[in-house]
């Protein structure tokens, strides 16, 4: 328990399920956007082919595989993302499979993606397919326990202070969180739990402190916390001189003129290890435990196209580079059972964040984990060479 573990995201989208086959076609996953991505400029990663094939996560041969093969590179844990829209569920074939299958043996902990679900992907973010409500009820919240204790139960669950922990997406979005925590803690205890940990995810911008008195912890979700801050630090020349003018036009016309200085400046691109330094210089937060966060590469054209944002420089070497400095700041802040850094991430490909090995670089990226893991452990020397196997 005392170095540093590692918590791989893990996304479930990558089997059919009867909503997705109406909302965007018959046979419809994330590989489908996966395998029609194109290069948007020389030199562009794209399209992400897997190594080992566009697989089904409703199979369990894939997810006992998936588990194998992060223990073996040094991985901890998966965080599962968990979608639940008041009382009913989406994409939890692969969460429910692993939890009945309970040989394999790797930690986990669920993070409740509390977002309501639109057309966002094609354009027509107005469009809602499947909407996102908190109804701050009894009734509400014991419908959600009665799935989650499941997980909190299982002997594997992730945790902190022996309490399993819970992330919630969007911790702004709650409705009365303190209300909802104080029935959760106290059902729990009912379970034989010593209690639950509460942990909020920060992205663009930090919860308000209203909210974040209720949890246990704060989790940095990058790149997206580092991309503000390296944005608010050096904001593009159109940003800074459109800011006035758009206080002077009508709302609408202020929006449409925007998006057309946008169109100008797609695909958005930054710079890798840029965003990797303001990772690291990050201060911590002293007030709430900070769990930090990693990411391997991140360019979404297969989602969004021309209007993809890219982290140019992305290369398993840098990667290893960065998640050691990153794990020696988790050393040096957090005690022991906090120690925990969390990857974006296992398997996103149309994010271009996985571990998982690709045609291009094998297994790389997990090998820069492993040597980072083991270093400490087993005395590998800062920086190991990283070497493509099975590739």
């Amino acid at each position: 328990m005392g170095d540093v573990r590692f918590i791989a995201i893990y996304f479930p989208q990558l089997h059919t399920i009867p909503e997705n086959d109406r909302w965007w076609g018959p046979g419809f996953t994330d590989w489908v956007n996966v395998k029609r991505a194109r290069p948007l400029f020389p030199g562009h990663y794209q399209p992400r082919v897997p190594r080992d094939g566009y697989y089904d996560q409703s199979d369990r041969r894939v997810i006992r595989r998936q588990v194998e093969m992060a223990r073996e590179y040094g991985i901890s844990g998966f965080c599962h993302y968990h979608y639940w829209f008041e009382g009913k569920q989406l994409l939890e074939t692969p969460t429910n499979l692993f939890l009945g299958m309970k040989d394999l043996d790797i930690s986990f902990c669920l993070s409740w993606a509390n977002e309501t679900w639109s057309r966002r992907w094609d354009g027509q973010e107005h469009q809602i397919l499947q909407l996102q409500t908190h109804t701050p009820s009894v009734a509400a919240w014991g419908r959600h326990f009665d799935y989650l204790i499941k997980a909190w139960t299982d002997p594997r669950a992730l945790r902190i202070d022996g309490k399993p922990i819970f992330m919630i997406y969007r911790p702004d979005k709650l409705e009365q969180p303190g209300e909802m925590f104080d029935y959760w803690q106290s059902r729990a205890r009912e379970h034989g739990l010593d209690g639950l940990y509460f942990v909020a995810v920060s992205q663009y911008k930090t919860p308000a402190w209203e909210t974040l008195r209720h949890f246990d912890a704060l989790f940095r979700f990058q790149p997206a916390v580092a991309t503000v801050v390296l944005a608010e630090a050096n904001p593009p020349f159109y940003k800074r001189h459109f800011a006035p003018l758009r206080a002077m036009v009508p709302r609408g016309l202020a929006i449409r003129l925007q998006s057309a200085i946008d169109r100008l400046h797609q695909p958005h691109q930054l710079d890798y290890d840029e965003v990797w330094q303001k990772i690291i210089e990050q201060p911590v937060d002293r007030a709430l435990t900070t769990l930090e966060g990693a990411f391997v590469d991140w360019d979404n054209t297969a989602r969004y196209g021309k209007r993809a944002t890219i982290y140019r420089g992305a290369q398993p070497e840098r990667f290893q580079h960065w998640l050691e400095r990153l794990a020696d700041k988790v050393r040096a802040n957090n005690r022991p059972d906090t120690r925990l850094v969390f990857i974006n991430a296992w398997n996103e490909w149309a994010e271009s964040a996985y571990l998982e090995p690709d045609v291009d670089y094998g297994n790389r990226y997990l090998m820069a984990v492993r040597n980072v893991a083991s270093r400490a452990r087993d005395g590998v020397p800062r920086g190991g060479v990283l070497r493509a196997v099975d590739k």
